[in-house]
């Protein structure tokens, strides 16, 4: 794999830019920070760009896969560099409404990039090889949050605004220069099977019989529950547990401990699911995940904090990798495009949902409480699905074999 000269110039692009995102980010922050008082406006500029993915998904997904990933890459990558001149626009006039436009642009390029990016992996990567693909994917990206969140806030205190999208744009123009020289073997689609109006339930209802027939697709969908359930919270968390222990530099071991661990969780994943994933491992991995949400009711003692974040990352780093490579083998690649933007979507929506019952809960039944009982959600989520599974190896255990004469 790594002389693959494609998949070495789709992660250097990928690196660069997603460094830059970060970096562009903390921007964002800043910018908002400086021109608007209000937490509840500055939350819904922020989620502005997201809900118009959201609105765009199922038709983003249906033209991933009838057209060009490659191209689709291209578009996308365009639109992104040229977003951050409505921001150089935003900075110039303290104007929030230029910084919408930018965000609105930034949303519907990631709509299209992102699920183009998840199935143009499988087209350049061999199968034995898209476990570890995926690993140093979720690597590459975890190392661009750690570098571009570490620069964005050093940038901030000696450089202006205007310098540090000044970064993110030449970083999204090298993942664009990158993504030119990517050569990609595409079997041609015949357009005119696909002139069907997109729309959300549409696209469900084709995905639906797809997904339902494949067990170990149903059961990843699921198992993500928990670590969704501790990644929505992550910084809001990261926030509470600096002002329990008094201490504002706990903010970056936390992240650092978090980030080391997922890099772990992929080589671990890469050592021990080489061969096609089995899926009681998953539900080991789940019930971890779930131990570290709520092993953080003991958050009060440093060493403990670090120890649980520790533990989800390490937890993370290994079923991402697994449940993505799952996706990707499992669903037929014609569908890839659909099911990556449906579910991009539904996953936006979660979090969101999730994000704003960790902000309430934090203000109403405090910190202990909430991931005590979002980790025994966890748990319960994990045991059911078990149980499930469980229940149908049976039943296929005790099927009658029809003997053939």
């Amino acid at each position: 794999m790594w002389k693959n000269r494609n998949f070495l110039l789709l992660m250097f692009g990928v690196a660069v830019s997603s460094t830059g995102l970060w970096v562009g980010i903390i921007g964002n922050l800043e910018f908002l920070q400086k021109n608007v008082e209000s937490s509840f406006l500055q939350a819904l500029l922020l989620l502005s760009g997201f809900l118009v993915g959201v609105f765009l998904a199922p038709m983003a997904g249906r033209i991933i896969d009838r057209g060009d990933k490659k191209k689709i890459l291209i578009y996308a990558g365009l639109a992104r560099s040229f977003a951050i001149v409505f921001m150089y626009l935003a900075i110039a006039n303290d104007n929030v409404w230029w910084m919408l436009i930018y965000t609105f642009i930034i949303g519907i390029a990631g709509t299209f990039s992102n699920p183009a990016m998840q199935t143009l992996i499988p087209l350049i990567v061999k199968k034995e090889d898209l476990l570890q693909a995926n690993g140093v994917y979720m690597n590459i990206f975890t190392g661009a949050r750690i570098a571009g969140t570490a620069l964005g806030g050093a940038m901030l205190v000696g450089m202006s605004l205007t310098a540090m999208y000044t970064v993110t744009l030449v970083s999204y123009i090298i993942l664009l220069f990158s993504t030119f020289y990517i050569a990609v073997e595409q079997k041609p689609r015949d357009k005119s099977a696909d002139s069907k109006k997109e729309s959300f339930f549409s696209t469900l209802k084709e995905l639906y019989p797809i997904v339902k027939n494949q067990s170990k697709v149903v059961y990843g969908i699921f198992l993500l529950i928990p670590p969704y359930l501790f990644l929505s919270g992550f910084n809001l968390m990261v926030i509470e547990i600096s002002q329990i222990q008094h201490n504002p530099g706990i903010k970056g071991i936390l992240y650092t401990t978090e980030g080391l661990c997922v890099f772990l969780g992929t080589f671990l994943a890469r050592r021990f699911f080489r061969e096609r994933p089995r899926l009681p491992y998953l539900f080991a991995i789940t019930f971890l995940i779930a131990a570290a949400h709520t092993s953080l009711f003991l958050a009060n003692h440093p060493v403990m904090s670090v120890i649980s974040f520790g533990l989800f990352g390490l937890s993370a780093g290994m079923l991402f990798p697994v449940t993505t490579t799952i996706f990707q083998t499992d669903i037929p690649s014609d569908y890839h495009g659909r099911f990556f933007s449906i579910k991009g979507m539904t996953d936006n929506i979660i979090f969101q949902i999730l994000m704003l019952l960790t902000g309430l809960f934090l203000d109403t039944i405090g910190f202990e409480k909430m991931v005590i009982g979002f980790g025994i959600s966890s748990f319960v989520i994990a045991s059911i699905i078990l149980l499930q599974y469980r229940s149908k190896m049976n039943r296929n255990k005790r099927r009658p074999v029809a003997v053939v004469k």
